[in-house]
């Protein structure tokens, strides 16, 4: 593939991320990677077949029913959980690739059964439980009914795990839901029910050391970059994002750049073009804060973003068209720029930042 841009993964330090992951747990506590969003941008099948070679790892997550089966049709065997709510009209084709449906809701029962029907077979689910942050899942009150629908339908459902999800309000917010999470299994339990695996932390939540006694954690962001705040210095970002100089101008103080000569400049500078903008994912916030980019191991601002090229103030840098642009990530001399700290100048998360890049971008694997 010809590309403007690259996004380069290294496939080591995955793999560095998630067996720190799990010493961090313990060996009682299983790692469920989260595959979402084609893993954040990064690719949710390399990623997976780099996951699998890890021993603990027998189940991945993700969102759509169309990551599911994208996974399932590359070969993937093991359990794949869905994490959100899919359309009706999704239904067979993720039961037919025994994908593990979200429980959430009273309606899904018959549909479940006519589908375990027509299947000659239970459909696998996985138990969503509302403590708090009010997406999906059954809330307290319903309790009593959904035990009741569970006894109806044990021969045609198989419950694979039950879970929920922090909000992140605050620590006394999520003590609440963690204490809520706990009185709803019980239930299930006392209705002899068995809830199977438990898993309540994602990324966050697991740096924060919150329900870490369940019997599992979904973690995503924490895989391939560390926390955006207090970062703990263990995990390592795995990615870094390049593109080029496709060419360098001097200017004039007073002149102006971009469309609608919204930017005017304050001296005389010389201004580099670099080969990638929105319309390969990157965000024009970042233009807007003037987000450092990389160029010889130096830091230089981002002027603008337009479709397919933006705009760099090199000042007096001898930079010349052909020299690599870092986005984010390590550059050629060895200098750094963080996913995190890059993101953080416009309220986001550096997995956001790969999330948003479009296929125009090079996926180049380590």
């Amino acid at each position: 593939m010809l590309a403007n841009a690259t996004l380069s993964i290294d496939l080591s330090a995955v793999r560095a991320n998630a067996l720190r992951i799990q010493r961090e747990i313990g060996p009682r506590v299983r790692l469920i990677p989260v595959l979402k969003g084609d893993a954040y941008g990064l690719g949710a099948l390399k990623m997976a077949e780099a996951l699998s070679s890890l021993a603990g790892i027998d189940t991945f997550a993700v969102a759509h029913v169309s990551e599911g089966l994208a996974l399932r049709e590359a070969g993937l065997t093991r359990q794949i959980l869905l994490l959100s709510m899919p359309p009706e009209a999704h239904l067979p084709a993720a039961v037919q690739a025994d994908l593990v449906l979200p429980l959430a809701r009273m309606e899904q029962f018959p549909l479940l059964s006519a589908l375990s029907q027509s299947v000659g077979r239970p459909v696998s689910v996985s138990l969503a439980l509302d403590t708090g942050l009010h997406r999906m899942g059954f809330e307290p009150a319903e309790m009593d009914a959904l035990c009741e629908a569970l006894r109806i339908t044990a021969s045609a459902i198989s419950l694979k795990g039950t879970y929920s999800h922090f909000a992140g309000n605050s620590p006394d917010y999520s003590k609440g839901q963690d204490a809520s999470f706990r009185r709803m299994v019980e239930k299930l339990r006392a209705a002899g029910i068995d809830p199977g695996p438990l898993h309540m932390s994602s990324s966050a939540s697991l740096e924060e050391g919150l329900a870490l006694d369940l019997d599992a954690v979904r973690v995503g962001r924490r895989l391939f970059m560390d926390a955006p705040e207090q970062s703990s210095g263990a995990i390592r970002e795995v990615c870094a994002l390049q593109a080029f100089l496709t060419d360098v101008r001097p200017r004039k103080a007073g002149e102006s750049l971009g469309y609608g000569g919204k930017i005017v400049l304050p001296k005389d500078t010389r201004i580099g073009i670099i080969s990638i903008g929105y319309g390969d994912g990157l965000d024009p916030a970042l233009a807007e804060v003037r987000a450092p980019v990389l160029i010889h191991g130096k830091r230089v601002p981002l002027l603008s973003c337009c479709m397919d090229q933006s705009l760099v103030d090199l000042g007096s840098l001898p930079a010349v068209p052909g020299d690599p642009v870092t986005l984010f990530g390590q550059d050629e001399t060895g200098a750094f720029l963080s996913a995190q700290e890059v993101a953080s100048l416009i309220s986001c998360e550096g997995v956001d930042l790969t999330a948003r890049l479009t296929p125009r971008v090079q996926r180049k694997y380590l």
